[in-house]
């Protein structure tokens, strides 16, 4: 009785209703059968729900629909009789002829296909759309010269292919000529903003000596907001997030700059681009403050290792907080920066204010944080009377590193067992302390030290001395001196540790990359010959190196003159 009732009042409310809105919803209700069998992958139910929606006059739908069925089923012929009586009826639907183009060519029948475009287009002359769907498809399936052909039929018969722009791009694009697909992706996005993925899609596979040409084609005037988003998101795509940022901060709020920078932001981030997204949001913050994302900006400056910034930006979302929010919010942040910056006494001033509201586990992290912040300020001694109270899992790391300081190996090789973090300072310490069976090396202790503080200068000087002290590792040791000089462009003082450990430590694994670097710098004073030579010889004497592929890279480019 409930269901007859239902029914009832269904019946009755389609006759109260007007005649064409009664009409409608009996069609969309046809049409959402077929639409829910075949999601259901009914299929044969799926053909004769579309084979009504057809007869109920919803012709081109019920063809699409019986296309997608019988493509699942392996029947693409089966859908050619209906769509021919269709076609019949309207041969003239867009849609019915887009169809019938598909269903050819998926069955292998190219000239039927190409007979059937001629056709399409003989009916209605000077209308691109034919040209427009055949060589869309013939685009998508790879078939260049062919898509090629079509586009110059077009301009002929149309007298040009300026409504055809689209295709043209993407066809230029796939030949390889980037330029010019560049300059008509710039015409495209001028009436078809919305193509903008489409133009960064086609034009990311540019090779790098080809995007120079692709810049200056989207940045030239007339300056256009789908120009500047388009090159944006090309330069994070080709590895220059920082290029991206610098295109992207010249936007507007009437280019809708905003959404624009939050999208590009989130790539960003995923990237690992930390300091290009914290500028993006830094932008984001000026039109529209807010505390959250201050403190997101804050994240990503200290991630990309610029903690004065994120202390700025910290600032900004404190001022707006209340103090539990503060606290879980933006105090673990503020410590991570000032222990960066090696500030320890206002870690601790933080601590102080702060310890007694926070759980043992936070108040003990805060502890290794203020440490390290001793650390970088130099002071070893403070360091470890900040670890006092702690327990012993708690104080382990950074105990070992300060007994590295000290030059106490024993300790630091057991307390970095197992490390928290697998960072360049930790690979090189575990490096240094797995080369050498010395319990103690002060002076390389020291020369730790002082890399911990910042200061390359001496602790280039003192790795370089350690390395008399420590010959078990001295090739290790003068390698990281040589690094800082290079690091600081000091080439004449890194070549003299390169000949060093080339001359005297040649069987060490340190010896390969020595040669590597020496023709880099060799190269980069202009001494071509000496570098051809340097790479040769790390070829030749270290042929099993995995550096091996990068000295023949810098072979081919001093031989090609390509710039590296």
């Amino acid at each position: 009785m409930r269901g007859w009732a239902l029914a009832v009042g269904a019946a009755t409310a389609l006759l109260a209703a007007p005649p064409r809105a009664a009409g409608a919803q009996a069609l969309n209700a046809i049409v959402q059968r077929a639409l829910d069998l075949e999601n259901a992958g009914r299929w044969r139910d799926a053909i004769g729900a579309w084979r009504t929606v057809i007869a109920s006059g919803e012709t081109a739908q019920g063809v699409l629909g019986l296309e997608r069925v019988f493509q699942q089923l392996g029947q693409d012929d089966s859908v050619l009789p209906p769509l021919d009586s269709a076609l019949a009826r309207a041969p003239k639907d867009r849609m019915l002829r887009g169809a019938q183009l598909r269903v050819l060519r998926s069955l292998g029948r190219e000239t039927d296909a190409r007979a059937a475009f001629a056709a399409w287009a003989a009916l209605v002359p000077n209308d691109p759309v034919p040209y427009r769907e055949y060589a869309g498809q013939l685009l998508t399936d790879g078939r260049i010269a062919a898509a090629d052909t079509v586009l110059q039929e077009a301009s002929r018969a149309l007298g040009g292919t300026k409504t055809l722009v689209i295709e043209v791009a993407q066809l230029r694009a796939a030949l390889g000529l980037w330029p010019q697909a560049a300059a008509a992706w710039r015409d495209a996005l001028v009436a078809e903003q919305y193509m903008e993925s489409s133009a960064i899609y086609s034009l990311t596979p540019a090779p790098a000596d080809k995007r120079d040409s692709v810049r200056a084609i989207l940045s030239a005037p007339p300056r256009r907001a789908p120009y500047v988003r388009t090159l944006g998101a090309l330069e994070l795509a080709w590895g220059a997030p920082r290029d991206g940022w610098r295109v992207l901060s010249t936007l507007t709020p009437a280019d809708s700059a905003y959404g624009t920078w939050s999208d590009f932001a989130d790539d960003a981030e995923h990237l690992g681009a930390w300091l290009p997204a914290r500028d993006a949001m830094v932008a984001m913050y000026a039109q529209r403050p807010g505390a959250a994302l201050a403190i997101r900006a804050a994240n990503a400056a200290l991630s990309g290792g610029d903690a004065s910034s994120a202390l700025d930006l910290l600032a900004k979302a404190a001022a707006t907080l209340a103090v539990p929010a503060y606290r879980a919010q933006v105090l673990p942040l503020q410590v991570r920066a000032l222990s960066a910056l090696g500030r320890a006494a206002e870690v601790e001033a933080l601590l102080a204010q702060h310890g007694a509201q926070l759980d043992a586990g936070t108040r003990h992290g805060y502890a290794r944080l203020a440490a390290w912040a001793w650390i970088r300020a130099g002071q070893v001694e403070k360091a470890r009377a900040a670890l006092q109270g702690m327990s012993g899992d708690d104080e382990d790391e950074v105990s070992a590193w300060l007994a590295l300081y000290v030059g106490d190996l024993v300790k630091a090789r057991a307390g970095l067992k197992r490390p928290t973090e697998a960072t360049a300072q930790v690979v090189t310490a575990i490096a240094f302390l797995s080369r050498t069976k010395a319990d103690s090396a002060r002076s390389a202790g020291a020369a730790f030290l002082a890399l911990a503080r910042g200061d390359t200068v001496d602790a280039s000087r003192r790795f370089e001395r350690a390395a008399a002290d420590v010959p078990d590792a001295a090739p290790l040791l003068l390698a990281l001196a040589a690094r800082l000089h290079a690091a600081r462009r000091e080439d004449g003082a890194a070549i003299g540790l390169w000949q060093r450990i080339v001359g005297d430590y040649a069987a060490a694994p340190e010896a390969a990359e020595a040669d590597l670097e020496w023709g880099r710098a060799l190269r980069r004073r202009g001494d071509a010959g000496g570098a051809v030579e340097r790479f040769e010889h790390l070829i030749l004497t270290y042929p099993s190196s995995a550096l091996v592929p990068q000295a023949r890279r810098e072979l081919d480019g001093l031989r090609t003159g390509a710039a590296l």
